[in-house]
Order: structure tokens, then sequence, then C-alpha cells
């Protein structure tokens, strides 16, 4: 009698244990959903005119996949942002970038135009996204609410990140140095005119759409030099504009150089070198100058080089 009580009590525990298990396994069928689903920073900042994927988003040991949606986004006093939401003429690529294309035809030919909110969600991981099509916004700071899925369950998150919209520089330059020294061919003839030159951007400026940047010079009675005097560039190797771009042509008033924007993400210097007949001084001399720059903005640059001769 002990045993066959034995036996049933066992085949009770049996059959607890493998509704219990059976249980289990359709929880972890089902997923688990986080409670503390949250953006590791509180606060992100975004600058207009580039293209910005950031913010971690914690999923507090949830499930994946995970999907994610922009409920709202409104100012910091309250009012909507029609101005986050608008939609732009967004690039993105049909093909991988390598760095080894040949012109700028090749390059656009790798890209293609949609329309697409000038800030979103990424879907997949909740990262926020801003474009650089963002040109002409103002500084403003914004709170967006988001949803968070998975197959276990959703919640929506309240002023889930508090979104700061700096304005970004279009473009950044140093006028580094300039100099008369002794041309190549007779260094040891000629005394070099250490500081007795200036040169400096006279402009800078954005004209039109397209990916170049025009260059122009002018001596020191404003008059444009003619760039087909103009060396090949630099005389130092790795200081030459024209090895940095796609192509580059020379017209009596100016250079043209057809390249991919941004320009010069890194704080890249590059020189120029002018004979001394364009300045007034004999071919014994050259004029040297420098220049640290950098353009986030894709279209048609014209810059203005002016030089100034120092000590007259």
């Amino acid at each position: 009698m002990k045993i066959k009580n034995i036996a049933i009590a066992a085949l009770g525990a049996a059959l607890i244990g493998g509704t219990m298990y059976g249980c289990r396994k359709v929880d972890l069928q089902d997923g688990y959903f986080g409670e503390n689903i949250r953006y590791k920073d509180k606060i992100i900042t975004l600058e207009t005119g580039r293209d910005v994927l950031k913010g971690d988003l914690i999923i507090d040991r949830s499930n994946t996949p995970i999907a994610v949606e922009l409920v709202d986004i409104r100012r910091w006093d309250g009012k909507p942002a029609p101005e986050m939401l608008k939609e732009v003429d967004a690039i993105e690529w049909k093909e991988e970038k390598t760095g080894q294309e040949k012109s700028i035809e090749e390059l656009l030919a790798k890209q293609h135009v949609v329309k697409r909110p000038v800030f979103e969600i990424n879907r997949a991981d909740g990262r926020l996204i801003f474009r650089k099509e963002s040109y002409g916004m103002d500084s403003a700071t914004y709170f967006i609410d988001v949803k968070v899925s998975n197959s276990a369950g959703s919640r929506i998150i309240k002023n889930a990140v508090e979104v700061k919209v700096a304005v970004g520089a279009e473009y950044e330059y140093e006028n580094d140095y300039a100099w008369i020294v002794c041309a190549d061919t007779d260094w040891d003839n000629c005394s070099p005119y250490f500081d007795s030159v200036n040169i400096r951007i006279e402009s800078f400026k954005y004209t039109a759409g397209g990916s170049k940047m025009v260059w122009r010079f002018k001596d020191q009675n404003g008059n444009v030099i003619n760039p087909k005097v103009f060396p090949e560039g630099s005389k130092q190797k790795g200081k030459r504009l024209e090895d940095y771009v796609f192509a580059y042509r020379k017209y009596d008033d100016r250079l043209e150089y057809d390249c991919a924007y941004p320009f010069n993400t890194a704080y890249r210097e590059y020189e120029w070198w002018v004979p001394g007949s364009t300045f007034g001084k004999n071919d014994r001399y050259d004029l040297f100058a420098a220049l640290k720059f950098r353009i986030f903005r894709q279209g048609t640059w014209d810059i203005t080089w002016k030089v100034e001769l120092l000590n007259q």
C-alpha cells in the first residue's frame, strides 16, 4: 500500500513538474521584455550639416529582435517640431564607396536620392538618425518619446532622450603660413624674404550645388593672378591639393577641383607656390603659402586668397 501511494505521489509530482516545465518553455518562447529599457545618454547633441547616427539604447536583457518607433518629438517648450520631421532629398548609397573611384561621376553613380525625414529613429536598434541636409536649421532643444517592442511586449518611453541640435560649421580654415623664399635653383645666392608676405582668405563662400571647389588668387593690388603661371601645386609630397581630388582644371582666372564632400575630414595642410614675377619679384624667389581647411557642406565653394606684401 505504501509502495502504491509512493508511486501515485511520484506520478503526481512528475505531472506537476511536467506542467511547470511546459509553462517555462512557453515563457522562454514568448521572450522577456525588460523593465529598465533606456538610452545610455539622456542628452544627445546633433550637429546640422552632418550625417549622424548615435545614441545607444540599453535594452535590459530584453529578447531581440526589438523594434523602436518615434512616437512624438517636441520642442523644449512643448510646441510641435515639424522642422525635425521635414522630408529632404537625402543621399543614400546603392553601392559601397571604396575610395578607389576615379571620377566624381563614378562616385555619384553609386548614390541615389530618396525622400527621408531629416530626423528619424533606426527601427532596429533605436539609434538617432540626423541627416546632413539639415543645413538651415536653428539651434534648439527637443524631447522625444519612443515605443520599444519585442515578442514579449511593448512600452512607450516618455522623454526617452533630450536632443540638442547645434548649428555645425559649413567650413573651417586656418591661414597657416606664407613666405617669400628662394627658388629651388638658387638657394646659395639669394637671401629669403621670410615674414615679408601675408596671405589671407578674402572670401570663402558656398555658391551653388555640385561637387566642386573654385580657387582664385589676387595680388597685393587686388588683381587676379593667372593660375596658369603656378607650379603644379606644392613642391612637397603630400601637400598637393590636386592629389586629393578627382580632377582639376586651370583657367586664366581660377583653379577648379572636382571633389567629394565632406572634404578633408582631417585638418590637412595644403600648399601653393607662385613664381616671384607674379608679385613683383624676380624669379629667384617663390611665394610659398599654406592653408589648413575642411569643407563639410556639399556644393560649389568659391575661395579667394589675397597676397599682401609687407615692409614695402
